[in-house]
């Protein structure tokens, strides 16, 4: 075993000798703490500015709005992990850069702490993520906080207010267990925190007529409730054409952006609200609308015909009157392409686009009055993979009886794929054994770039005490473990700056088989796991058999 390192040692003393002639070494510098400074970015918050969307109107951090001070806000960072590293009040945020280690970061900012359920008690909040660069500024600006939870407020139309009881008359909301109860005068608003992306809120209404001794109770819901709502419900008279009269409700939804249609009206007694059951319905065939559509190479074949589908169906109960796509993307060079063809946004049924272009992109030339119909995105999929990007298409569909409904699939091509770790001229995936003259060059290609580069050498000749002895450990990091940089340069490792934020590294480790060829039979393995800077993780192993 002496031997073993005796001869390891040797020639990795060649080695680093021979790597050292050509580059000089690196110095690391440290912060005064002894903290390792070159594996830091910087945050800068110094320019960034906050605004409120309140009730539709936009507080900016300068001007502050009736009981909304943004100073105040709660300002906390995150890790990857989900650890806070660092909190602070808005008004007091740090002028100067913030040193943190590089890599994935949450930066959320809050107004307050949700409760179930309250009465003027809004929340206000943003989510923005940060990625630090290694020696690089990040700079945050403008962000705008939207609301947190959901608003409720009831009111009665006049009608039917002068007909009820104000002592006997109640509307009590609920969500998940939290309610308010709602007198017949109650103008404040009550806030709810969501329990999910769409909530159900249960509405109880009670009530007396004026001189009547009966209660009525009616109960109903509200579904798809989501956070940043404001829902006005309304209390009515409904007239039914033969002349009787219903108590009912209208609710309409707002956001604090924009005010978005909500078709309402409901009778109580008959315990109906928004009947979605009447209304289009847009499905991805064979997918989850919610979830992107990751277009890989791997679906094209070798004449790059796509191979796949990508069929959005649309069925509705009465004749589609208009269809509308609204194309989008990060990737200005598709939204240009796409124009070239058609509209950004356009309804496919009104005909102002000729059929020939129509079919061009995978839309029907007959959708309009017709009860159901599919949309071929895969056509466009050869265009898709021209442009990296994230590209959507918003779908809104209407049908003759006003019923509408929009949904949005999304393609993803060229990010959030994970890196792949190739072995040029052989298999990675099998063992391999070793002759003399053989190479283990590797490429390593990470479409969001590398964030770290970790190898595990598993051997059953070579132990962890071994390799300690000439400067190595069984596991280290190309990116962080600077201590291993200069023994790893000598055996052809890049480290460093030369790994970390590339989107390509080239690796060989042909020097480190000439070292194993000498220490007789035997497998060694390189288990070799690559990080993006979003955290994808691919792990591939370089296996060798010594005879």
């Amino acid at each position: 075993m002496k031997n073993i390192v005796k001869v390891l040692s040797l020639v990795m003393v060649v080695a680093l000798g021979l790597g050292s002639c050509n580059k000089d070494k690196v110095d690391y510098s440290t912060g005064t703490n002894g903290t390792d400074m070159e594996n830091k970015g910087y945050l800068v918050l110094g320019g960034m500015d906050v605004s409120v969307l309140e009730d539709t109107e936009n507080i900016d951090s300068t001007t502050r709005g009736e009981g909304v001070d943004i100073n105040n806000f709660d300002v906390v960072i995150t890790n990857a992990a989900g650890e806070a590293v660092m909190s602070f009040k808005y008004g007091e945020r740090p002028t100067e850069p913030i040193a943190l280690d590089g890599g994935i970061y949450k930066l959320t900012i809050v107004s307050d702490t949700m409760v179930g359920a309250e009465w003027e008690r809004p929340v206000y909040g943003a989510e923005s993520e940060v990625i630090i660069t290694r020696k690089q500024r990040t700079e945050v600006n403008d962000i705008v906080c939207k609301l947190r939870n959901i608003k409720v407020s009831v009111s009665y139309a006049a009608d039917i207010k002068a007909q009820l009881d104000p002592e006997y008359t109640t509307m009590t909301i609920a969500l998940e267990g939290n309610s308010l109860e709602y007198g017949i005068n109650e103008e404040r608003g009550g806030y709810f925190a969501p329990k999910a992306e769409e909530n159900t809120l249960q509405l109880t209404f009670k009530c007396r007529y004026v001189d009547g001794d009966k209660d009525i109770v009616m109960t109903n819901e509200i579904s798809g409730v989501k956070a940043a709502q404001w829902r006005k419900i309304n209390v009515v008279v409904q007239h039914a054409a033969d002349g009787t009269t219903n108590i009912g409700i209208n609710c309409d939804t707002w956001t604090y952006d924009e005010e978005i249609l909500f078709d309402t009206a409901a009778y109580l007694f008959e315990e109906v609200l928004v009947d979605d059951t009447d209304m289009p319905v847009i499905n991805f065939e064979g997918h989850d609308m919610e979830q992107p559509f990751e277009l890989t190479d791997e679906m094209f074949d070798a004449d790059g015909n796509f191979k796949k589908n990508i069929n959005v169906d649309v069925t509705a109960k009465a004749p589609i009157k208009s269809i509308v796509v609204k194309a989008s993307s990060d990737n200005a060079e598709f939204t240009a392409a796409y124009d070239d063809v058609m509209p950004l946004e356009c309804d496919i049924c009104d005909g102002t686009v000729s059929n020939t272009f129509l079919k061009l992109m995978g839309y029907p030339t007959d959708a309009k009055g017709a009860l159901t119909t599919r949309l071929k995105f895969g056509a466009q999929a050869d265009m898709l993979r021209t442009y990296e990007g994230t590209h959507s298409f918003e779908i809104m569909v209407e049908d003759e009886n006003g019923g509408k409904t929009t949904a949005t699939l999304t393609i993803k091509y060229g990010q959030n794929v994970a890196p792949s770790i190739v072995w040029v001229g052989y298999d990675i995936d099998k063992r391999q054994t070793y002759v003399s003259g053989m190479t283990c060059d590797l490429v390593v290609k990470s479409v969001l770039t590398i964030a770290d580069f970790r190898v595990k050498i598993i051997s059953n000749t070579l132990t962890p005490e071994e390799l300690s002895s000439v400067g190595l450990a069984a596991e280290f990091s190309l990116v962080n473990d600077t201590e291993y940089f200069e023994s790893l340069g000598g055996l052809g490792f890049p480290t460093g700056d030369a790994v970390y934020g590339k989107s390509e590294v080239n690796l060989s480790i042909t020097n480190f088989l000439s070292i194993l060829s000498m220490l007789g039979a035997g497998d060694h393995d390189f288990e070799m796991s690559v990080t993006d800077m979003e955290g994808n993780v691919t792990t591939k192993t370089v296996m060798f058999r010594f005879n």
